[in-house]
């Protein structure tokens, strides 16, 4: 887990990898990395050196820490970012690039742990595996690349983005396995992963590579539900 801090200010950095070392336990490998201007962490995605957790400071000269997210947003969808300020009326402002959450200076040690726990979680969540058999082949395949698992009968086929991967399964077993991980069933031969959804038509699932999945009557009211619940779920 490579985690970045980036504060203008050397003290958050001692507190917060003081708070970071009470957990190292509870993971086997983990890099951190001190960066004190906004300027730094877009230059590190510059240069594709991208990171899996980032706290980051929202006031700092020239560019500030919200302004940097939203650039390294249309390089990383995924990173978990937490924000730190001594002004909790920039919560609202932060909203559009999707932090897990926004600590309030000074912070709290128990309120870091609550925030850390659920940053590992959703970390654990992006880094899951799929593990597939097909023939004499073994495939372990990250969940949260995949876009949808079409079905017939007992054979399957995990698409991602450029690949896709056949094995012998029921869609009801993976449905068991993923819908933990935002997928959703639109037809008896589909699931989808709801990050790649763009919209609903009438009859199809739109994916944002434009991808048209086939979404069944009995499964349209249902598969909206879980989209909406989706969707509220990520304003925080």
């Amino acid at each position: 887990m490579k985690i970045c801090i980036c504060d203008d200010d050397i003290l958050i950095h001692d507190i917060l990898k003081n708070e970071l070392l009470k957990y190292k336990n509870m993971l086997s490998e983990v890099e951190i990395e001190d960066l004190f201007s906004a300027e730094d962490l877009v230059k590190q995605y510059n240069h594709n050196n991208n990171y899996d957790i980032i706290f980051l400071d929202v006031e700092m000269l020239e560019l500030n820490g919200i302004e940097a997210a939203e650039e390294i947003r249309k390089k990383d969808s995924k990173v978990i970012i937490i924000f730190i300020s001594s002004h909790p009326n920039y919560v609202f402002e932060s909203f559009n690039v999707e932090p897990l959450h926004f600590l309030v200076k000074p912070i709290s040690e128990a309120e870091f742990k609550n925030v850390f726990f659920r940053a590992v979680s959703k970390y654990n969540t992006l880094n899951s595996v799929l593990s597939l058999k097909w023939q004499n082949e073994r495939y372990q395949i990250k969940i949260s690349q995949i876009l949808y698992i079409e079905a017939y009968r007992r054979h399957i086929t995990v698409y991602t983005e450029n690949e896709y991967f056949e094995a012998v399964g029921k869609l009801s077993e993976m449905l068991k396995v993923l819908e933990p991980h935002g997928f959703i069933r639109t037809h008896q031969g589909f699931l989808v992963n709801m990050d790649f959804i763009k919209r609903f038509d009438i009859s199809d699932v739109v994916l944002f590579n434009d991808k048209r999945i086939m979404l069944s009557v009995r499964k349209r009211t249902e598969a909206l539900q879980k989209f909406n619940d989706y969707l509220m779920r990520k304003k925080w």
